[in-house]
């Protein structure tokens, strides 16, 4: 197999404890997948491709860098295929009212945590451009890292008969990672495509890769989930 993003922060001895321990096992697609957009927003990536991440950060406490940009055609092509099936998309709305209390106790844990860059109805907190959700998507409003939180994610999955949760976006370490144990959790299959997925740290995002694939998700290459995609037959009613 050729080398993957975790493999230069792993030790001689972890690979191969991972080795005789067996993780990694593929997991595998089911047969109703949802496609899900986790935090995308301007917030995350920056106003424009190839910003400077330190001058992000001046305006964005959760500014990832140029790396968020960079996932956004991969991210794109799986939308494609998905409307053309007519395959359920999800993206978090993720934001908050201007007083901040639906933080709760997020505010202490940030030094820059009570900045008004997560307010409700700002553009920091808009899909990027590239990837705006339509009328027909579904947009889960959530407070903390996992999309299920207190949220009626878990409804519309019933309700749509998911059974493979497709995520997309940021963090690796936080939001995406939380979503997909949570998914694991209640029994979904959980498959992210690698080039989609970013973090603001490297070794973050490469060792919650890691994390990720070894128990709770199949981390793969963008170019097999789009195989899957596109030999999934499509649904009844017209996709635009």
């Amino acid at each position: 197999m050729s080398e993957r993003i975790w493999d230069k922060f792993l030790t001689e001895a972890d690979k191969e404890i991972f080795q005789l321990a067996g993780y990694g096992k593929r997991g595998g697609f089911g047969k109703r997948p949802a496609l899900f957009i986790i935090d995308v927003q301007y917030n995350f990536c920056g106003d424009e491709p190839g910003e400077d991440h330190k001058e992000g950060l001046k305006k964005y406490r959760t500014h990832c860098g140029p790396i968020g940009w960079k996932t956004v055609p991969h991210t794109e092509r799986l939308m494609k295929i998905a409307r053309e099936k007519d395959i359920p998309i999800f993206y978090t709305q993720s934001e908050r009212r201007p007083d901040m209390i639906d933080s709760g106790v997020q505010v202490g844990k940030s030094h820059r945590g009570h900045e008004k860059t997560s307010q409700e109805g700002s553009h920091a907190t808009q899909t990027v451009a590239p990837l705006a959700p339509r009328p027909q998507d579904i947009l889960i409003g959530k407070r903390k890292p996992s999309a299920f939180f207190g949220t009626l994610f878990m409804s519309h999955l019933n309700f749509l008969d998911v059974d493979t949760l497709i995520l997309c976006g940021c963090t690796s370490s936080g939001c995406l990672r939380a979503t997909a144990v949570d998914g694991y959790s209640y029994n979904f299959k959980v498959v992210i495509p690698e080039e989609t997925a970013f973090d603001r740290f490297e070794a973050s995002h490469a060792m919650s890769m890691f994390d990720l694939n070894c128990k709770y998700a199949d981390v793969i290459p963008t170019d097999e989930v789009a195989t899957y995609l596109s030999g999934l037959p499509a649904k009844d009613g017209t996709a635009d």
